[in-house]
This record gives structure tokens, sequence and C-alpha cells, in this order.
């Protein structure tokens, strides 16, 4: 008999309980047994009782002890798998593999062993006595047990029945992005993201599932470690990224209700892990270059099409005598493209640390970002800092905190000139007059040439001609030098922001037991940012050589030495709680969450200014000679105060039919006090088909699932202030005098005063309401398909509405009006290891949008201009000539058409003949046209078709009734392709993205095809395809060339409506990883190399005109392209190494 049956224990088959030191039924058993043999045993021999006692002593602890097991973890084809994470059930025992896959852990001998990996089924693995163990992942090539980041939570992939899309981090870190947008573009389907200029600091306009605001801002909710951030995240190192999730439609972003109306972005930063110290050291560089530039005129061919330009206008002659064709030969020749642009370095460093033991775990990262602007002087620097920590102070227990900080600066973006005060478009360069030269006095007959350099030989600057009236031929006084005026802004203005985020938590596990879990969380976070911004101006000095002289030349602008300051300073306090409870049995499983979140935000802001310091180096408002040019303002903002209650819950019966619903209830001090709540609830289910027992037999589908969604979020828009009657400083009235003179420079008494503006006190939330359907379906092992559609509908428009001028006020900013968004989504994906050494996947994802405004009333239109609601960022900044009649109100939001609009005139052709020209003025009467008896209508002018007048009907006379929609900014179908492979250490991979079905109104194309001056500082220089069919001799495609345009031929109209369809190779990258052997020897886990490229070819047919990436942050202007901070062509290389 064995001695543990003698006892009635076998402990290789007993159910060991952690929280028992012995067996329960030892000592039991043992006493029996004792007991009905003692007597005889002791008769008999002294030595058996002995051996009990001494058993008695041995088993526990045989059955108890810590042993040490070994083990290694392979993938399938029998490679390392490295950083698997291994943990013994139930205690906090863990650690994780090393390069060699192998790990070493103390567990009992009946313990259980889990072993997880992201992209690989978690295995349980037991013990029994094992001390060595060989453990096997299996890819998890459907990752239906992945944990998804929702709302307040997590979530198993499995048990979604909203849409959100998980974004493939390791894919998007190897394009070694510099902010989110980078990283999200063409990463999940039905989020288009657009680059808005390939300025250092430069923005991403992103979009999730349309458009549906027109005062509100488009832009999607962040969350950052379950706290709200606002609409912009690039204050996070995407090296300190662990996952990212959007939320899509209404059914998952419902939680988040009146912020979640344009989706939301969930990103999750990284974590320690209970292991030893990991040390991670990244290292980027990159060389930027000008991919493209605009293929325009020489300099004598521009002097002919200059000539050519001013015979057009009926005799009217040359003013600026430097382009006489005597000269021609002799003018200095400048490439503006070249001399504005340069070759540019990039550097990125990265260093974090993570670890943790039983209790504590920590992750601690640096990041430092230096990029220098492919325009001249132009440069961005961010520093960011990240740390969390998290404790496990006992079983029910848990404390933590992070703290996130980040500085960034930027220098000479946006310099004053051109592209309406704007210095940072490619084709502002491109149009520039490519010469500075002038003539003595302008004297064509006796004056003496002066050619113009840059830079002098001594480093000063020269300059062109300064006495330079209105229809100046070339550069005028403002554009004297642009490169002397970028160089000497770039070092005198500075752009800075601050921003520190502090978060505390604590989480209470109530209740844990196998069926129920009960835990509550309550985090409170502070936020304060800065903007600063500074700018010195004046004591600029040019030179010039005349008569081989080197001369000053005074300037014809002031050179008052002038400093400006801005400061502005926000805050935000938050706390939220939370409590969860889950309840889970074999069949059913049912989660319900129930929360509240409080929060408030404010701030203040101060502008000063001043003029005439008596050196560049005085830059105190006190030392100003005149102090009446001292100038400041400043105020508090609006307090914003909201409070919120929010629950969701879940049920799953039988891991197969899954039903959620959220809601949430807002209130916000923005709106007035008897409207300040709003609900959000949602809704959704889902089947998961390839669980039921009929597709039991179905081999090739691993999961296949229907999802269908309803929910309403809300968008506050730009609320502040805009629902409590208040008085405003805005008010202006002008009094004159006998025989006053108006205008702003008349002699009126110009006084400010205070009035209170009228308000709807009624204002509520713009409401979305969203319906979704999709599938998700995995098949054949390594193929995945994900569809959705989507109807989108918002009402409750926050907008300005016109209203009778008799009562008062001009108009009132209220609730009316409707937007629809609908559209297909669909993500296609291949993945498989073919063996040992090679593996390949690959990824298409795509989207179509339609949008169209349902209901608003009256039409309202725009300009991107400073006298319109010009852009809020990005360098085509208020682009548009706003100060005459060609391009104004181009933007319109219409019931029936999509926000934001084309607006203009058809085109009807070229006049080509006189008779022609005869039939056109007899049956046309243009009234846009400023044709006059000097400047007639010509052959070579467009026509425009009349289609409509006062009553609806054709009337003979072309004006503003005859602008119509001739386009949208909303591409037919957007969409990115990820390419990848692996072979041993080698890796490959490669993005693409494009648009298909994409109309640009483009103001570049109008600028680069006519010599009409607009609010340039320089008579255009034009593209040589342009000038080769502009309309002379009886032929030509494009209008004869003119300075004046008397016709205004360059109006807005479908002619500059262009196709804007392209397939840009956005990133293509070849990585090597050390061998581990090799790693070994240098004491190191990891290392990786990569070379790449960024930005490295778009087809596409609009390259001549500029980049047909056309990202607006305004969703007024989705579409339009008025020239924008070149896009880099970027050669990276790179350095990942772990220690």
């Amino acid at each position: 008999m064995e001695h543990s049956s003698l006892l009635g224990y076998d402990p290789k088959s007993r159910h060991v309980d952690e929280n028992e030191k012995y067996p329960s039924n030892f000592y039991k058993n043992l006493y029996i047994n004792l007991t009905n043999n003692f007597f005889m045993r002791f008769v008999k021999s002294l030595q058996k009782p002995l051996v009990l006692v001494f058993l008695f002593c041995l088993l526990p602890l045989g059955a108890w002890a810590q042993n040490v097991v070994k083990g290694t973890v392979n993938d399938e084809t029998g490679s390392p798998v490295v950083g698997a994470t291994v943990k013994v059930t139930g205690t906090s025992e863990g650690c994780i593999t090393d390069l060699d896959g192998n790990f070493s852990i103390k567990a009992s001998q009946n313990a259980s062993l889990s072993v997880s990996y992201v992209g690989y089924i978690t295995q349980r693995v037991d013990v029994n006595g094992r001390s060595n163990i060989v453990i096997v992942l299996k890819e998890d090539n459907t990752t239906l047990s992945d944990v998804v980041v929702i709302g307040y939570g997590t979530m198993k992939k499995s048990d979604i029945s909203g849409s959100v899309a998980t974004v493939d981090r390791n894919a998007v870190m190897k394009r070694v992005p510099t902010n989110i947008g980078q990283a999200l573009q063409g990463a999940a389907a039905g989020v288009l993201v657009s680059q808005q200029d390939g300025s250092p600091d430069g923005n991403s306009a992103i979009r999730i599932r349309g458009i549906a605001t027109i005062n509100g801002d488009a832009s999607p909710l962040y969350v950052v470690d379950g706290v709200q951030v606002g609409n912009n995240a690039n204050f996070v190192n995407p090296q300190d990224i662990e996952s990212i999730e959007i939320l899509k439609d209404a059914s998952a972003t419902a939680i988040y209700g009146s912020a979640g109306a344009n989706g939301v972005i969930m990103i999750t930063t990284k974590r320690g892990s209970a292991g030893r110290a990991i040390v991670n050291i990244t290292a980027d560089f990159g060389l930027q270059t000008l991919p493209y530039t605009l293929d325009v005129l020489g300099i004598d061919d521009y002097a002919d099409a200059l000539r050519e330009a001013k015979i057009t206008n009926q005799g009217d002659g040359i003013g600026n005598a430097i382009w006489d064709a005597k000269f021609d030969g002799k003018r200095n020749y400048i490439d503006w493209q070249k001399e504005m642009t340069r070759a540019a370095l990039r550097q990125q460093y990265g260093a974090s640390v993570s670890g943790g033991g039983d209790k504590s775990n920590y992750n601690i990262s640096f990041g430092y970002l230096d990029v220098d602007g492919l325009v001249v002087n132009t440069n961005y620097k961010r520093f960011t800092t990240h740390a969390n920590i998290n404790t496990k102070v006992n079983k029910f227990l848990e404390i933590g905190g992070d703290i996130n900080y980040t500085h960034s600066e930027s220098h000479g973006s946006n310099a004053a000139l051109g592209n309406n005060q704007n210095l940072s478009s490619i084709r502002d360069f491109a149009t520039m007059a490519p010469t500075l030269d002038y003539v003595t006095n302008n004297d064509l007959q006796n004056g003496s040439i002066v050619n113009v350099n840059l830079v002098n030989p001594d480093g000063s600057y020269g300059t062109g001609y300064q006495q330079t009236p209105n229809g100046w031929e070339g550069n005028t006084n403002i554009a004297h030098n642009p490169y002397a005026t970028q160089m000497e802004n770039g070092d005198r203005s500075r752009n800075g922001y601050d921003r520190i985020q502090t978060t505390a938590y604590i989480d209470l596990a109530l209740l844990d037991t196998k069926n129920h879990k009960l835990d509550v969380r309550s985090q409170g976070t502070y936020t304060y940012s800065a903007n600063n911004s500074s700018d010195y101006t004046g004591g600029r000095e040019r030179y010039n050589y005349i008569n081989g002289v080197l001369t000053n030349i005074p300037l014809q602008d002031s050179q008052d030495y002038a400093l400006s300051l801005n400061n502005s300073h926000s805050y935000s306090l938050g706390i939220q709680t939370y409590l969860t409870y889950n309840f889970k049995t074999d069949i059913h499983n049912i989660s319900v969450m129930a929360g509240n979140e409080v929060s408030k935000s404010w701030g203040q802001w101060v502008g000063v200014g001043a003029r005439k310091f008596p050196s560049v180096w005085n830059r105190d408002m006190s030392l100003t000679e005149d102090p009446d040019t001292r100038s400041a303002n400043g105020a508090y903002n609006a307090d914003v105060r909201g409070i919120s209650y929010f629950g969701r819950a879940t049920y799953v019966l039988m891991d197969r039919y899954i039903l959620t619903g959220t809601v949430r209830r807002d209130g916000s001090s923005n709106f007035g006090a008897g409207n300040r709540w709003g609900t959000f609830p949602s809704v959704a289910g889902a089947w998961r088909i390839s669980e039921e027992a009929f597709m039991k037999d179905v081999k090739f589908v691993n999961n296949l699932k229907l999802r269908l969604g309803w929910g309403q979020t809300g968008n506050a828009g730009n609320m502040t202030g805009k629902a409590v009657s208040a008085l405003s400083g805005d008010a202006a009235y002008a009094f004159y005098g006998a025989n006053g003179i108006s205008g702003a420079w008349g002699n009126r008494d110009r006084q400010t005063g205070w009035f209170a503006p009228l308000v709807d006190t009624n204002l509520k939330w713009e409401t979305t309401e969203m319906l979704n359907i999709g599938i998700d379906f995995a098949f054949l092992d390594n193929w995945d398909i994900t569809l959705d559609y989507f109807v989108k509908n918002t009402k409750d428009l926050l907008l300005s509405r016109k209203i009778r001028a008799s009562a008062g006020f001009t108009e009132i900013y209220t609730n009316y009006g409707e937007i629809q968004n609908k559209g297909f989504e669909f993500a296609l994906g291949y993945h498989k290891q073919f063996n040992k050494d090679f593996g390949f996947n690959a990824r298409l994802t795509g989207s179509t949008i339609s949008n169209k405004v349902k209901k608003m009333g009256d039409p309202i239109y725009n300009t991107c201009s400073a006298n319109g609601a010009g852009t809020l960022d990005g360098s085509n900044l208020q682009g548009v000539d706003g100060t005459s009649d060609f391009w104004t109100n181009h933007s319109i939001c219409k019931e029936g058409e999509a926000v934001g609009s084309y607006y203009g005139y058809l085109s009807d052709g070229i006049i080509r003949t006189e008779q022609e020209l005869a039939d056109y003025q007899s049956k046309i009467k243009d009234n846009v046209s400023k044709c006059d008896d000097n400047h007639p209508l010509s052959v070579g002018d467009m026509k425009f078709k009349d289609i409509s007048g006062p009553d609806g009907k054709p009337d003979g006379v072309i004006d503003n009734h005859d602008r119509t929609i001739i386009g949208n900014g909303f591409p037919t179908l957007n969409f990115g392709i990820n390419l990848g492979a692996t072979y041993k250490e080698w890796d490959f991979s490669l993005y693409m993205n494009g648009v298909l079905g994409q109309d640009i109104l483009s103001y570049s194309a109008m600028r680069l095809s006519g010599m009409a001056q607009f609010d340039d500082q320089s008579t255009p220089n034009i593209l040589k395809e342009t000038y080769e069919n502009a309309f002379r001799n009886g032929t030509g495609s494009l209008p004869r060339l003119t300075v004046l345009d008397p016709n205004r031929n360059a109006r807005v109209s479908d002619l500059w409506v262009k196709n804007g369809d392209f397939l840009r190779i956005s990133n293509i990258q070849v990585g090597y990883t050390l061998p581990q052997e090799l790693a070994r020897k240098l004491s190191i886990q990891k290392a990786r190399v990569y070379v790449g490229v960024q930005n490295l070819y778009t087809f596409s047919g609009y390259k001549k005109y500029g980049d047909p990436e056309v990202g607006q942050g305004s969703v007024l202007y989705t579409g339009l392209d008025t020239g924008r901070y070149p896009m880099p062509r970027t050669f990276m290389a790179g350095l990942n190494v772990t220690f």
C-alpha cells in the first residue's frame, strides 16, 4: 500500500485551494488511520509509527514546495517567441521569455501556467510535476480573444457589437510618424486623413464618416488613457503608444455623449509589466527633399508673356522698364522654388525603461523631435516625457498615476508675403516674378540696369525696386526680397506650446469570484497648457550694387522696431468614477457599468505690442520711444463646467448572441439654464453565426459575425458665450462733421461702444443619429473581411440664420438644419506564415461617403480669405483674395448639396472669332465683367453660361443668379494599402494611399494660368504648359493672357475644378533584426535597423498644379487648393535597440 493511500490523500488528484497552506482532509484521515491501527502497530514495531511521522512532515512539503520550472515558448514554425508573458495562474508570479524564448519561474508541481503574446492564442499548461516544458503558441488569425479598449472599460473583440477598428500599431509605427494624424492615415476604413501641409508642425484633417456640422469642429474626440483630451492629441509621442482603437458608429461613441459625434480615437500608452527592467532606445534620421517643382516660365519667357499680357490690354504699356526686350538676356534669374527651399534634416530620438515586480509596475519614456522645414529658416522642436506607475497594494486595492509633459516650439513658419500674407506655399514661390532686377529711376532711356543679389558677398541682403505703384509688373516693394524676409523672420518670430497633464487613479476590486466580479475605479486629471508667441520686426537694411558700389537702399515701408507678445493659458480639471459588475457562467455573460464625470475648464489670454524701440535689443514694452504706440488686450476665458452620468449594459448568451446598450446624460454651462441637459442613448446587437451548431462542419469559416447598431451623439459646436446675453465690445460707431469724408481714411471720428447681441437662450446640442450594419468574416485561417454600411443624420445644426433688419439685428445663432452622411466601408486582410523563414501580409481598406445638407433655410456663403471665414490652420490660411469679386463666396452650404460645395459660374468655351464675339455680345450682358471702351471684351476671352435670372429663368445677363454648384471636395473613394513581408531576419513594408473621384477647386491652377495680379505682391509667373495653351492666333484651350483681366476670365468657375485622383507611395521600408546569437553577445535583447523613404512618389494628373492631397482644417473648404507648404520626400534610416 502506498503511504499516500494509507493516509487517504492523493496529492496528484486533489484540487488545491491556493489560500490553503495544507490539504484540508489530511489531518482528519491521518487521525482515523492512526487510531485504528495504533496498538497493533505499537506492539509489532515502533518503526512504522516513526515512518508515519516522517511522512506527516514530508508529504505537505512535497505537495507545496515552490520548484523552479524552466521552459521554452516557440511558435508553430519552431522559432522562439521573444517577450511572451508567462504567469502562474492564480498568483502574482510572472516573467517574460528571453531572446531564445526561454523562461524560468517558481511554481508548484500542480500549478498551471498561462502563456500569452500579442497575435497568438493564450495557452494554459499544467506543470504536472515537470521541471522543463516546451510550449507552442498558435497564431490567432482572427484575434477574437484580443481585448479592445472602449469607453470606460475593455471588451473582448468577439463581444464587440459596434463598429470599432483596431489600428495595427506595428505597421503604422514602421512609418516613423511624428504625430497621430500621420499614424492614422489609411490605417482604418471610414477614416479619411489628409495632411494639411508639409510644414514641420503641420496638422492633419481627420474625418470619421464625413462631416456633420457647419459651424462646429468635425475633428474626432481623442481619449488618452481614459481621459478626454479634446480634438488634438499631437502632444502624444507616437513611440509611447501601445494601442489605438477607433470608435466609428454611434453605438460605440454614444458613451461619450455630446463629445462623440465625430467619432472617438482611443489611445492607450505603454505600461510596465512584471519582470526585469527593459530599456528601449530609438534613433531616427531623415533627409527631407523637395519632391517636385512647378514647371513655370524662365526669365526671358516670362518677359515675353508679360509683354503679351500687356498688349492684350489694348495699349496699356509696360510700367516696369526692366521687362523691355532690350534687357532680355541681361537680367539675373531667380528660381524662387530653389532659393526658398532646401534639403532639411529630421531627427527623432526616444528612450524608455519599464519593468516591475510582484506589486508594482512602471514605465518612463522620453522623446525628442527636431525637424528643419523645407522652407528656409523654418523649424519645429518637440520634447515629450511620459511616466506611469501602478501598485497592487493588496488583492483588492490598486493605485496608480500618470504624468505627461510636452514642450514644442516653431520658428519661421508663415511669414508675411503672398498667398494673402502667407509665405510657405510652393505655389507662392513658383508664381513670383523671376527677378528682382530693375532700372535706375525706372528710366528706360537713361537708366542703368541693377542686378539684385538675394545675398551679397558680404552677407547683406539685396532688394527690388522700392517706388512701386499699383499695377507694378514684378515683385512690389512689399516683396522686395522674400528670401531676406524669411531669413530675418525666422530669427525673430517664435511660437511655443507647453502642456502638462497629471492623472491619479484608485481601483477597488470589491468582489472577485469565479462567477462574479465587482470593481470600482475613480480617477482625477489636471491639465495645464500654454501658448505663447513673439515677433520682432523692423530695422531691416538692404544693399544693392549701383554702378559697382554697394549702396544702402532706403526701404519704402517703415523700419521702426516693433515688438508683439501673446500668451494664453488654459486649465482643466476632471474627475470620473465608474463601477463595473460582471457575472459570467458557461452560458451567460452579463456586464454592467455605471458612472459619473464632472469637469471644469478655464483660462485667460493677453496680447501686447509697441513700436519705435531704440534698437533691436530693446525688447521691453516700457522702452518704446513713443508710448502712444503701445497697445494691449486680454481677458479671462469663460469658465465651462460639465457634469455627466453614463452607463452601459452588455449581455452575451452562449458566446454567440450579444446585446449592448448605453446611455449618457450630459449637462453643460455653455447652454442656457432651461436647456443645459442632453441625453444620448444607443443600442447594438451582434450574432456570431460561426458559433451556431449548423456551422460546425463549415471548416473554412473561422468567424462570422453580423452587427447592427443605432445611437445618438452630440456636438456642442462653437458654443461658448453664445447662449447667454452679455455685452459685447465689438461695436464701432463713426461720427462725421460738416463735409465729412467717409471711408477708413476719411475724417470720421470713430468711437467704440458696447451692445448686447441677440441670443437664443434655448440653444442645444447638435444631435447625430447613426444606423450601422456590419459583417465581420474570417475564413481559410488567413483571410478576414469587415464590411460596414451606415446612415448618419445630424439635426439641430448650430448656425447663424438671417432675420429681418426691422428686428434690430441681422442674424441669430440658433439650432436649425439637418445634414446626412452615408457610406460603405470595407477592410480586407491576408496574413500567412508560409514556413519558419517567410511570412507575408496585406491589407486593403477603403470607404465611400455621400454628404448632403437636408435642411438649413437660406444658403450660407463663405470665402477662404481675411474678409471671409478663413481657415484656422495650415499654410493655406486665408489663401483666397477676398478683396475683389473674382472668388468671393466660392463656398456654399445649401439644401440638397454637400457641405462647403463649390459655387461658381459655368464656362462656355473661348471666344475664338470676331463673329463669335459679336454673337455672344448680342445675346449676353456680363455684369461680372469689368470690360469697358478702353478694355473691351475680346477674342480669346471666356464665355459663361446664362442659366438663371431673378425669376429662375435665363435672362440674357451674367450675374450672381448664374452661379451654381460646380462640385464638392468629397472623394468617391478613399483607400489605403499595406503590404508586409518577413524573411529570416529581414522585414519589408509598403504603404500606399489615395483617392478616386476627387474634385479639387484649384485656386492654384487659376493663379498658375493667368497673369492678373489679384492680392499677391507680384505679377504672377505661370506654367509653361498654360502659357502654351493660352489663346493666341486662333488656337488655345485657355483664355488669352492679360494683366488686368477685364472679362474676369479668372472668376471662380468650373474651368478651375480639376481632377484630384491620386495614388501615393507614402512609405517603403526595409529592416534587419540582428540574429539572436549576435544580439546575446552584445548583451542586448533585440536590435533592428532600417532604411526607408516617405512620400516616394505620387501618381496624379494634378501634380502640375501642386500636391493633390488638399487637407483643410475647416469643414467649409474641403477640396480647396490655394497652395500649401510642400510635403517633403524623406529618406529615412533608424535604429531600435532593446536591452
